[in-house]
């Protein structure tokens, strides 16, 4: 396997945090920079599962999405002082400026960035995905990626998903902050 070191000068801390809309990948590319990176691998809605005791879906049906943001930003606060780790998080977390401060408290922000057709691919037939899963309609969810756009696009680090498979996007990934801090070790 091949270790490829990340120190930083340039951003606070040695993680990585994914941040892209639902169907992204963020999920699955965290496994790949688990796999290629030597890094652990955090999937903050575990996270906010443990918190909150109840699954995603509970949360939103129980609480609303409100609620559940609390979660989020809760979960994500208690992930300061890890090291090493690629935390893959929900679509939403861009939403509110604290998560922002705390993400680039961690480390480098990469967007996984994918054009809605191929999103629209990637969620057809999924399931697990509360905003999606909550009765809105396709353009309600297409609206909603619109919005988030210009929060995405904030990230220290975009990389561009539509005609990669997940090892392409982690290789693109450790190519990039290695570039930007020059050093990747083999």
């Amino acid at each position: 396997m091949q270790h490829i070191g990340i120190m930083s000068s340039r951003f606070e801390g040695d993680n990585i945090i994914l941040i892209g809309f639902m169907g992204a990948g963020k999920s699955t590319v965290g496994r790949e920079l688990e796999r290629l990176g030597g890094m652990c691998l955090i999937d903050l809605d575990s996270v906010i599962v443990q918190l909150a005791g109840y699954s995603i879906p509970e949360i939103f049906a129980a609480e609303g999405e409100e609620s559940f943001r609390d979660y989020e930003a809760a979960a994500l606060r208690s992930l300061v002082g890890v090291h090493r780790t690629v935390i893959a998080t929900g679509g939403g977390i861009i939403g509110r400026e604290e998560n922002w401060k705390i993400m680039h408290q961690l480390g480098p922000i990469v967007y996984l960035r994918a054009a809605w057709v191929t999103l629209r691919r990637r969620l057809a037939g999924s399931q697990g995905r509360p905003l999606a899963d909550a009765g809105l309609e396709l353009p309600q969810v297409e609206e909603l990626w619109r919005r988030r756009l210009p929060l995405y696009e904030q990230a220290d680090i975009s990389v561009d998903t539509d005609d990669l498979n997940a090892p392409e996007v982690a290789m693109s990934i450790l190519q990039k902050i290695g570039r930007r801090e020059g050093n990747i070790n083999a």
